[in-house]
């Protein structure tokens, strides 16, 4: 007569044979594949990034959190991701270049810009103080921030003096702007902007200052005989329309309308002007040359200057 009990002891046996036959499969399965506790493709991976600050990591671990963030469900929680990692709006960190010259980068935005892919939005939004003094253009400046000096330069020389470690990880976004010109009476200056795929990039009017009343400042709001009648209030709209302003400028209080120590940027030790890459709106007959929009070294937000002059390089780029 079988013992009491054996046919239990039994079926325990069964399920822990059935259980270690399944554990030995699934182990030889991530040592076929290459996975596995300590393989290389775990290295690195975002989920295991440790907690730091945002001038502590690594590029490549900067480069997994923003990733992290861009997956997010929500701005929301896209925020969470990058508060949980150490990083908020308006952090820096130093940035040593091909020259030599030490300069910052800082947080400006979190999922504020479109990847030019069609991948949904950039985690991180990251912005240098000035990298160099350069001329926007020539002097006729044709075709605005897209056929300009400045843009080719960035995409060449200007992206060699970054650490190549970063550079090769930058998303690529979509910038608008008024690259090209309308006729001075146009109403449709909103209409003519265009878009352009950056990976690295100058800011827009926009951007930094948010909606910006210039025209209507100078000019007021009804069309008057003085200005031929032209309506002005499309060209105003047309530099807020620029893409949005980033975090780090709004909680600045930076709004187009006074000075902000949030943009006085130094290159080399001393205060300068740097570009935006927003042209003035609209071209007259006869002129020669087409303006070119600058934050003022004192960090008034806007004046206007010939392409052919020399002003700061400030870079946006994202991860």
């Amino acid at each position: 007569m079988a013992r009491r009990g054996s046919g239990c002891l039994t079926a325990l046996a069964l399920v822990l044979s059935i259980a270690f036959v399944a554990l030995a499969a699934t182990l030889f399965m991530l040592v076929a594949n290459g996975g596995g506790p300590g393989s290389p493709e775990d290295e690195g991976s975002p989920e295991r990034v440790a907690a730091g600050s945002f001038d502590e990591y690594s590029w490549q671990e900067l480069s997994d959190i923003a990733g992290l963030i861009a997956a997010a469900p929500s701005d929301e929680e896209g925020r969470a991701v990058a508060s949980q990692h150490g990083i908020e709006v308006g952090d820096t960190r130093t940035l040593t270049l091909g020259d030599a010259s030490v300069v910052e980068l800082r947080v400006v935005g979190i999922r504020a810009d479109e990847r030019a892919d069609g991948g949904g939005v950039a985690g991180l939004t990251l912005m240098t103080s000035p990298i160099a003094v350069r001329p926007f253009s020539d002097e006729k400046n044709e075709g605005g921030w897209e056929s300009s000096d400045l843009r080719s330069w960035l995409a060449g020389e200007g992206a060699s003096l970054l650490p190549d470690e970063l550079v090769s990880r930058v998303v690529p976004v979509l910038k608008v702007t008024d690259n090209a010109a309308v006729r001075y009476g146009d109403s449709g200056a909103v209409e003519a902007l265009t878009t352009t795929a950056d990976a690295l990039w100058v800011p827009s009017v926009s951007e930094v200052c948010g909606e910006v009343d210039w025209f209507a400042q100078e000019y007021g709001t009804t069309p008057s005989a003085s200005s031929e009648y032209v309506d002005f209030r499309p060209y105003d709209e047309a530099l807020s329309a620029q893409g949005e302003q980033y975090e780090y400028f709004s909680d600045a209080g930076v709004d187009g309308s006074g000075t902000s120590g949030a943009l006085v940027m130094a290159y080399g030790g001393t205060a300068c002007n740097w570009w935006y890459r927003t042209s003035y709106p609209y071209a007259l007959e006869g002129w020669e040359q087409r303006m070119v929009y600058q934050v003022m070294s004192s960090g008034y937000p806007g004046m206007t200057s010939g392409p052919s002059e020399q002003a700061g390089v400030v870079v946006g780029l994202c991860l």
